[in-house]
């Protein structure tokens, strides 16, 4: 006898509830699951591991308790408390989140999907996200790990948005014949898809719905989800720079554009390596800048990733000239002390060519800032 979709449905959430009852990861922003708790939890995890992130929430609830105390906080004081995570529009959008709600009249994330998608940086998961765990509301909660989950369940052959969708109505079917278990359910799917269905070579003996799966069953889990052709990643070659202003002890930064890629951020200037090495590339670079090279040091090498790129960089310490010692290279320049540096928001290029210049003071003879060096072309 076939059974009908709903019984079917059912016995899928009770399973996975089941099962998440005895397996649920302990993590922080589930003891209690203080509104305000998931809402950061759910903008740090976005495209970063749990185990990246706990470090970082646990800094922050530290010194942001509440939703209130967040929305009094400055844009520098959190951009430095969350670097190192990366992806910064979500710090950012965090911090409007608060300033807003706050300015609304709540005190806590409102218990409501619509109300949630009205504020800055959250879309239709992180909102179901944030009110089916928060407040336990039967929404559906779509991540990776419930798409690959349900996807296999289902043997779903959509990529995309459509897969996207047909996981929601599955999830939304489910909670309808499982009341009161959104947040069990919804959890359960990002668990066992972390867990358990991971992308490769899943545990399916451990699997509390393989009895139900569909691509078990037509020996199709390795081709669910449908693969997606990736984009090729672009590599690259740059030269990272530490400018060292003569006479002066400060080094040359630049700021970022107010959007886009480390929006507004202060970094340390790299470019990028042509065919004549590096005189060449440093005088194309600097000439325009109305900058003079003094001497030159290559320190260490460094390695970086943004969006489908792979840059390697050799790391070269500067002393400079500017043509007019009274006025930057433009607009966007600015001038820091070594120790100034530290206290910057700074983009993980930047991060790893000063660890680079650390490391080669170590062993360097020439350890003091400002002591002319011998030219030595990278």
């Amino acid at each position: 006898m076939t059974e009908k979709p709903q019984a079917r449905e059912r016995r899928c959430g009770l399973s996975l509830v089941s099962w998440f009852e005895k397996n649920a990861r302990d993590l922080p922003w589930r003891r209690g699951y203080d509104p305000y708790h998931v809402l950061v939890s759910e903008f740090m995890l976005q495209q970063t591991q749990i185990k990246t992130v706990l470090p970082y929430f646990d800094r922050w609830v530290a010194r942001w308790p509440s939703l209130d105390s967040l929305s009094r906080a400055g844009e520098p004081e959190a951009l430095k408390l969350w670097e190192g995570l990366g992806y910064y529009s979500r710090c950012r959008n965090l911090l409007k989140c608060a300033k807003a709600m706050r300015a609304d009249g709540h005190e806590a994330p409102p218990p409501s999907v619509e109300a949630l998608r009205s504020y800055p940086g959250i879309g239709p998961y992180t909102a179901g996200a944030v009110a089916s765990l928060a407040y336990n509301l039967p929404v559906p909660a779509v991540d990776g790990n419930a798409e690959r989950v349900i996807s296999r369940v289902c043997d779903l052959t959509e990529t995309g948005t459509a897969l996207r969708r047909r996981v929601g109505e599955f999830v939304v079917r489910v909670l309808k014949v499982l009341p009161g278990a959104p947040r069990a359910f919804n959890q359960g799917l990002m668990d066992l898809g972390s867990l358990v269905c991971s992308p490769t070579s899943p545990l399916c003996g451990d699997c509390p719905l393989s009895d139900l799966c569909l691509s078990l069953e037509r020996g199709l889990t390795s081709q669910r989800p449908v693969p997606v052709p990736r984009r090729e990643v672009q590599r690259s070659e740059a030269w990272g720079l530490l400018c060292l202003l003569e006479g002066k002890g400060k080094f040359l930064l630049r700021r970022r554009p107010e959007k886009g890629l480390w929006a507004s951020m202060w970094e340390l200037p790299w470019i990028e390596r042509g065919d004549g090495g590096f005189e060449a590339d440093f005088r194309d670079w600097a000439a325009p800048l109305g900058l003079e090279r003094l001497s030159c040091r290559m320190v260490g090498e460094a390695s970086f990733s943004f969006t489908h790129h792979r840059v390697r960089a050799r790391v070269v310490f500067c002393e400079v000239r500017m043509q007019s010692p009274y006025a930057l290279p433009g607009e966007g320049w600015g001038v820091f002390q070594l120790d100034e540096l530290a206290t910057l928001t700074l983009p993980a290029p930047s991060r790893k060519f000063l660890k680079a210049y650390h490391l080669w003071c170590k062993v360097s003879p020439f350890r003091r800032t400002g002591d002319r060096q011998k030219t030595n072309y990278p």
